[in-house]
Parts: C-alpha cells; sequence; structure tokens
C-alpha cells in the first residue's frame, strides 16, 4: 500500500458507516464512492416503504468502492428495525416459547429472504446470549432462554437458515452478555462469571455453533475473569485473539458492536477506540456516528499504520476474511430483480404465519384465563417510549369482527386503558388503584422487577380488582413479583405483533399453547440466578 488513498481505501473496507434519513446523503456517498467506508448498517430511519429501501441498498451498492456490506439487526420481538414494512417477527424468547424449531427456521428463512430481496448481505443475528440475569437491561428477551444448550440449537437453526437465503449470519455478542445488569449503551457492563461458567455457560452456545457461523460480533462487556482492568472484551486481545481466534481457532469474521456506544467513547474516545479494536483482533467495525467522525477514524487508523502501531499485514488478513465471507452472497443486479418480483406476494402471506406464532408462543404462567365476555374492563397499560403496547386498540378492532362479537358474550363488553408511568410514583399508584377497586382488569407489566413503582402498582390492582389477569409483556420474571394475581400469562415481546396475538387469544377462548423458555425459580435477592455453573 504505497499511496494514501490506497491505504486510506485498505482501511475503509473494515468501517461500516451509519446514514442520516431515507436518502443516501452527499457526504456518506462520498464516503462510499472513495472507499473510506466498505458499507452501511440501517436503522429504522432509514425505511420509509419498500419502494424507498430497495432503493437505498441499491444506491449504497453502486456508490461503494468496495463490495458493500450492509447490514442490519431485524432480530425480531423488541429489536427489528423494519416491521413497519417487511415481515415482523415475534422475539428470540417467544420463538422459543413455541416449542417447535420449524417455526423458527421458517420465519428466520422469511425475513432473511425478504431482507435479501431488499439488497441486505448481512443480517446482525442470532442473539446468543445466555439470559442468565433476570434484571438484564440490554437482552432480555432478545435471548432465546437462560439454558445455554438450548440457546446454542437454536441459534445454530437460525444461523443455517441465514446462511442457507444467503446472507451473512452474525451471531452476538461474544462472550456473552446475559449475566451483565448495565446497558453498554450506557455504561460499561461487567461479567462476573468465573472461567469455568463463562466455559459452560457464556461461551457454549458459541462452541456449538463455531463451524457454522461466518461472522462473530464482540460485545462492549468486561470480562473480569480475564481482564484484571476494565477493558472490554470488543478491545480486549485476551478475549478475541486469546480465546476466539487463537484458543477456539476460529476462521470467520470478526467484527465490534457499535463503537459509539458509552461503553467506549466515555473512556477511550472514538478513533483511539477503532485502533485498540483493530489490534485487539476485530476484523470490521461498526461506526455508527456521522461522516466527519467516521472519516476521522479512518484517518486516525491509517496513522496507526503509519507509525507502525497496525501492521498492513493485518489490514490484508482482515480483508480477506471479509472476502471470504461476503463474496459468496454477493447478489447480481438480475438476481435482484427475480428476488424482488416475489417480494409483496411473500410479504402479505407471511405476516399471517407470523402472527399466528406469537399466538402460539403465549404462555399461561400461572392459573387461568377468566372470562373476557361482558362489562368494562379496564387495561391498565405502562407508558413505554418505544414500545406503544396498543392492546386496546387490538381489542376493540377484533370486537368489530363477526368471529368475536359471539352470541355468548354481552354487547356491553368494552375496554377501557388506563396509561401508567414505567417506574410509577406513590401518587400516580394511588390514583391507578382506587380506578381499579371492584373492576374487572387486564394488568400489562413491563421489567417490574426492575421498577418499584410498577410492582406496588400490580400489587394494589391484584388486592383489590375483581376479575383480574396479569401479562409480563416483556421477560416472564415478572410472575415473581406479582404474587397477587392469581392469573398470569406472558407474551415474551414487548412488539405491537405481540400485542396483536394478545388480543387474539384474550378474546378467541383458544388454549395457550407457550412454554416458558427460562426457568422461573431464582433468588429474589441477588435478582440472578445461574443453575448450570
Amino acid at each position: 500500500m504505497t499511496s494514501a488513498k490506497e491505504l486510506q481505501k485498505a482501511v475503509g473496507k473494515l468501517i461500516l458507516g451509519r446514514l442520516p434519513g431515507t436518502e443516501l446523503d452527499a457526504a456518506n456517498q462520498n464516503l462510499l464512492e472513495k472507499g473510506i467506508i466498505g458499507g452501511a448498517v440501517l436503522f429504522k430511519e432509514n425505511g420509509r416503504d419498500l419502494a424507498q429501501l430497495t432503493q437505498l441498498c441499491d444506491e449504497i451498492r453502486s456508490s461503494s468502492c468496495h463490495p458493500a456490506i450492509i447490514a442490519v439487526d431485524e432480530e425480531g420481538g423488541a429489536v427489528q428495525r423494519f416491521d413497519h414494512i417487511l415481515t415482523p417477527i415475534p422475539s428470540a424468547m417467544a420463538l422459543a416459547a413455541t416449542g417447535d424449531t420449524s417455526v423458527i427456521s421458517d420465519l428466520t428463512t422469511v425475513i432473511a429472504t425478504e431482507l435479501k430481496a431488499v439488497g441486505f448481505n448481512c443480517l446482525l443475528a442470532p442473539v446468543m446470549d445466555v439470559l442468565s440475569n433476570a434484571v438484564n437491561p440490554i437482552v432480555a428477551t432478545r435471548a432465546f432462554s437462560d439454558n445455554p444448550k438450548k440457546v446454542g440449537l437454536l441459534a445454530e437453526l437460525v444461523i443455517n437458515a441465514i446462511s442457507e437465503v444467503g446472507l451473512v449470519a452474525v451471531g452476538k455478542h461474544f462472550p456473552g452478555h446475559g449475566s451483565t445488569d448495565l446497558d453498554s449503551h450506557l455504561d460499561l457492563p461487567e461479567s462476573k462469571l468465573s472461567n469455568t461458567g463463562l466455559w459452560h455457560y457464556d461461551l457454549m452456545p458459541y462452541r456449538h455453533c463455531l463451524e457454522k457461523i461466518k461472522a462473530i460480533m464482540t460485545g462492549h462487556i468486561w470480562i473480569s475473569s480475564i481482564e484484571e482492568a476494565p477493558i472490554p472484551a470488543s478491545l480486549s486481545r485476551k478475549v478475541i485473539s486469546g480465546i476466539l481466534r487463537e484458543y477456539f481457532n476460529y476462521k470467520g469474521v470478526i467484527m465490534t458492536d457499535d463503537l459509539t456506544m458509552k461503553a467506549i467513547t466515555d473512556t477511550w474516545g472514538l478513533p483511539e477506540a477503532a485502533v485498540l479494536a483493530l489490534e485487539a483482533g476485530n476484523d470490521l467495525l461498526l461506526v455508527c456516528s456521522s461522516p466527519e467522525e467516521t472519516k476521522e477514524v479512518n484517518s486516525y487508523i491509517c496513522k496507526a499504520v503509519k507509525s507502525g502501531r497496525l501492521t498492513e499485514q493485518s489490514l490484508i488478513d482482515s480483508a480477506t476474511r471479509l472476502d471470504a465471507a461476503f463474496k459468496p452472497v454477493t447478489c447480481t443486479d438480475e438476481d435482484l430483480k427475480s428476488r424482488r418480483g416475489d417480494l409483496k406476494e411473500l410479504l402479505s402471506y407471511e405476516k399471517a404465519t407470523s402472527l399466528k406464532a406469537s399466538q402460539r408462543a403465549i404462555a399461561l404462567l400461572r392459573g387461568k384465563l377468566p372470562e373476557i365476555s361482558s362489562g368494562n374492563w379496564l387495561v391498565v397499560v405502562p407508558n413505554h417510549a418505544r414500545y406503544p403496547m396498543k392492546i386496546v386498540s387490538h381489542l376493540r378492532e377484533l370486537l368489530k369482527k363477526s368471529k368475536y362479537a359471539k352470541k355468548d358474550k354481552d354487547l356491553s363488553l368494552q375496554f377501557t386503558e388506563i396509561r401508567y408511568s414505567v417506574d410509577p410514583s406513590d401518587e400516580e399508584i394511588k390514583e391507578i388503584a382506587t380506578e381499579c377497586v371492584e373492576r374487572n382488569c387486564i394488568f400489562l407489566s413491563y421489567r417490574a422487577l426492575s421498577n418499584q413503582g410498577q410492582l406496588m402498582l400490580g400489587a394494589r390492582i391484584g388486592e383489590n380488582a375483581r376479575e383480574k389477569v396479569a401479562v409480563c409483556s416483556d421477560v416472564p420474571y415478572d410472575v415473581l413479583g406479582l404474587p397477587s394475581f392469581e392469573n398470569v400469562l406472558a407474551t415474551f415481546d414487548p412488539s405491537e405483533q405481540a400485542m396483536q396475538a394478545l388480543a387474539i387469544m384474550l378474546l378467541g377462548g383458544e388454549s395457550f399453547q407457550g412454554e416458558c423458555p427460562v426457568n422461573l425459580e431464582f433468588q429474589m435477592a441477588t435478582g440472578s440466578y445461574r443453575p448450570f455453573i
């Protein structure tokens, strides 16, 4: 790499950027054309409708100096960027709750096929974290289970389905985010597992899938049994080069989680973190920042190569691994045209299939469903900033349909929505609880064990309501904090499709088939448990 431009391109191949809107802006187009970045990760703000999203992917691909990597977090449930455009799919935990491996494979194939047709070649899934901490703020229902063997088996199904469609699957977040109690977007979480615990728990799914998966994402997690100082795994040579590359002899692509998270930037800053990540052994950097900062990252890495801190050979090795993973999944324009011809028909059919899977996932954790056939039911719903949980709208819509307007249902059946803060104050609790006295109530919780006010509200409603049922809308551990509710359901998913499925199950009188994928018995004093260590 004799020239500055050649070095800039060699570095750029190892960087994925982020776009600000629904069109390819001039600044990012310039970065792609000059090879300063090798592609982009797309988010919800990048997609308005199907035609626009496919055009955006085409523009990224045609503008890129490198064979563009176009990636997306389309996990399902709580994390899916284009559920307003493509087929929404249940969360990993909800899929596990169906107890049907064919459902998992089929729906993964559905979303991978749609993403491939749109123009993506990289799906940032599956989540391979083992949920060993009941109050984990970032993993939750993104995990399949708290059982490492089950996580490994189900992750393998997802990897196989994604790979067969022709996308690169990315397992995350190595070596495991499930035991932590902080959000790496905001702070540096610590995994306190012993080396033995890591081996038998967090690393087990990776050990199971190692030969199948072409790319692994490293997490911003401090593994204190390996690094004495608070260094995240994503920047740790011991974790990446030592464990993953050398001990496991992993030959695939290793990539970072987004380097703009505060777990990284608060201590190292973005440019220095990028160099540290490459020194540690990562091949691909997620830099979801502005074009100016992304260009600065490229320049800083170039300086590190010129100074001898990074070698040109390391860039060549990473590029070779990227080519090995992504060249086989490259689509021609003709192939994309053919795939897009069937896309609209696929979308209209598969949404119904996915909704049925969400229904099948709903589990009865305790008691039974009271008869919801007459009267005015209060539906008490958390006012979450990210998840609308429009359960009342779905219930009212169903009542208009003849299927649910049965003769044995009183025409007076109504649903009144009451919204509450995710962690309500004493005053708010008192006001809502008073409204619920001797009323029929459906109480939706969201991570109640992490929100003391929510537990108190649930207790007051459970004690004073007439007919009542609680619904754990995210992790099922809420049931342990709601002892006054004799009837408890779990959706394992806070998404709108899950709410629609819940409405159908509440009114339809069908039996609940879901099986809880996590062990609900753990030490309340610590908020976590690790039964397999």
